[in-house]
């Protein structure tokens, strides 16, 4: 049978060159196919797995590390990718102007979304000075595993105990933190340590870990000029059914 699919080579945002040991920053991602459409509309508790395990399988040849241990900048760059190698950039989108209401139907292209690429020093961010516990940090890089591992946890954890306070900031924090003051911590005295954590500590970890996040990757944020008042305004790009399905018109 004819191979229809569709591929196309792109080169990773953060070039390889943020991980402890670099990688080719070259992907080949070919155009998904009716069984990798099944997978990823299979149900599923850790949605992260199940979508690296989706783009993995669409890339040509065999990647120098798997998608699920990417940071986070890669893994949302191939996602959009693959929806482009699969369905072409033309997304359909509904804007609402925030001046004057007026909702527009419009179909925005996945192209035009800047890329923030790898630059040095980036990495110098990772490690953070707590002012007020007087600490310094290392953080890790936040990974699809990472952020399905926290979800596990916090299932598990509410399920044995369904009336305690929900832990995802805790964990969160457990899972982005490596070493303080060059130590590496046990379980527990990592969670001792993020519990007594005061709350601006906890917000430099959660911002900086935002802006790492931001540094490498798709800009979510789109100019949009409403065609009734002429303001401009930005949003932040979703994804919406039409991202994995979209609409023929």
């Amino acid at each position: 049978m004819a191979n229809y699919t569709i591929s196309e080579t792109f080169t990773l945002p953060s070039k390889g060159l943020i991980y402890d040991n670099p990688i080719n920053p070259e992907i080949t991602l070919r155009s998904m196919t009716t069984m990798e459409e099944m997978e990823r509309l299979s149900p599923t508790k850790t949605p992260y797995t199940k979508m690296s395990n989706v783009i993995e399988k669409c890339i040509v040849g065999k990647p120098e590390m798997h998608v699920y241990d990417m940071c986070i900048g890669d893994y949302q760059f191939l996602l959009h990718k693959l929806r482009i190698v699969t369905y072409g950039p033309e997304y359909n989108t509904i804007n609402i102007c925030p001046f004057c209401d007026n909702v527009e139907e419009s179909v925005f292209n996945l192209e035009d979304l800047d890329i923030n690429e790898y630059e040095e020093g980036i990495k110098d961010l990772l490690i953070v000075h707590l002012p007020q516990c007087n600490k310094d940090v290392k953080l890790k890089l936040q990974t699809p595993k990472l952020l399905d591992d926290i979800q596990r946890k916090r299932d598990s954890l509410l399920e044995k105990n369904p009336d305690r306070p929900d832990p995802s900031l805790l964990l969160t924090l457990e899972s982005l933190i490596e070493t303080v003051d060059g130590e590496i911590l046990n379980s527990v005295q990592l969670e001792k340590f993020v519990q007594d954590l005061p709350m601006k500590d906890t917000n430099v970890i959660l911002k900086t870990a935002e802006l790492i996040n931001k540094k490498v990757g798709i800009d979510t944020t789109i100019t949009h000029v409403c065609p009734s008042c002429g303001k401009s305004y930005l949003s932040t790009f979703r994804i919406t059914p039409e991202f994995f399905g979209p609409t023929i018109r």
